[in-house]
């Protein structure tokens, strides 16, 4: 039978490539074509995300596609070795919801089936990448995952780095410059426990909100990464640590608690505070989990979405599953319409 086709739309997001150290020639294209021709095999791609090597969570780029004078094309995805999947039983005279784990089948030569938790599928041009995000797996988790990639595989050496930053459109980069600086930036959010198991301590997110001043706002998502839950400990050293231990954060849970904290500057300035808050400003727009809203000395906000360059395009769905030779051809046009229409920063 035919798979059936749905054209929909799906949100790309442009980062350009910024290196600790540049080397003549050398792109994050190039690196990344290098390290795929080193590690050929799903076993040498997969890096593990988990902090226990007996229960590893894989992220690993399937099936890329390098072409020697354009693009590197890949899908991250992520998988957990032995994972089956639940099953509900739709039974709506059921008094009690039935919850069935059915075991894969094997392959015919003996190998096993895992199940795809997630996938983002990423173009890269030079130095700059066009990535198209699922829910759960975004720039940083690409970041993280290039950055393994060329060091484990010798293609990059351990003591350079990269990063992946936002670059506003054109215009909005002549607003900035028309604005004649950053003069406020506000962290504002909603201070609420993420969900975790029972007596574990709470943390804090900052999701978005409105600020009720009038100057700009930014809007920080809790992390609850590998970095830890750092926005409860800058509560915490703000508190100190002998009164932050007698609080229980778990009282969080549906508090409807709102945090602003405001930076910014009265009347006037030095030449060196405007730089100093001209740096944060770009350093929240490098951010992901901050939603950057900034005031500048004119008056004029720049929001978060402003800073970051992304758009729309427009792939086929066949059964619910996207072809990916159909997403790289749509990132690729995307792409390179941006720049031949100058609507971003080349250099």
């Amino acid at each position: 039978m035919t798979a059936k086709g749905k054209r929909i739309t799906k949100s790309v997001l442009y980062k350009r490539v910024h290196f600790s150290a540049n080397v003549p020639g050398e792109t994050l294209k190039s690196l990344v074509e290098e390290a795929l021709k080193r590690y050929t095999t799903l076993g040498q791609r997969r890096m593990n995300i988990s902090p226990d090597a007996s229960t590893p969570v894989y992220h690993v780029i399937s099936s890329p596609h390098c072409e020697p004078d354009g693009f590197v094309f890949g899908a991250l995805m992520t998988y957990t070795p032995g994972m089956d999947p639940l099953y509900l039983v739709d039974d709506a005279d059921a008094v009690e919801v039935l919850i069935e784990k059915l075991s894969i089948p094997h392959t015919e030569d003996g190998k096993r089936r895992e199940v795809l938790e997630s996938m983002m599928y990423f173009g890269i041009f030079g130095d700059h990448l066009v990535l198209m995000q699922s829910q759960a797996l975004k720039a940083p988790q690409l970041e993280a995952y290039l950055r393994w990639l060329l060091h484990d595989s010798g293609t990059l050496a351990k003591n350079r780095a990269f990063q992946l930053i936002d670059t506003p459109s054109k215009a909005v980069r002549e607003k900035m410059e028309r604005g004649r600086g950053v003069k406020s930036i506000t962290l504002n959010g909603e201070v609420v426990r993420p969900p975790g198991r029972s007596g574990e301590q709470a943390s804090l997110d900052f999701n978005d909100a409105e600020s009720a001043h009038d100057t700009a706002s930014v809007s920080v998502a809790s992390s609850t990464a590998a970095e830890g839950n750092r926005w409860l400990e800058f509560m915490k050293s703000l508190i100190g640590p002998s009164r932050s231990s007698k609080i229980d954060f778990g009282k969080l849970d549906s508090a409807n608690i709102e945090m602003s904290v405001v930076l910014k500057y009265k009347r006037s300035t030095t030449e060196e505070g405007q730089e100093l808050m001209d740096s944060l400003g770009s350093v929240f727009r490098h951010t992901d989990d901050v939603d950057a809203k900034l005031m500048l000395k004119d008056g004029s906000i720049i929001r978060g979405a402003q800073l970051k360059l992304n758009g729309i395009v427009g792939v086929t769905a066949y059964d619910g599953q996207l072809s990916a030779q159909e997403v790289y051809e749509e990132i690729r046009g995307w792409l390179l319409g941006k720049i031949t229409s100058d609507e971003m920063e080349v250099s």
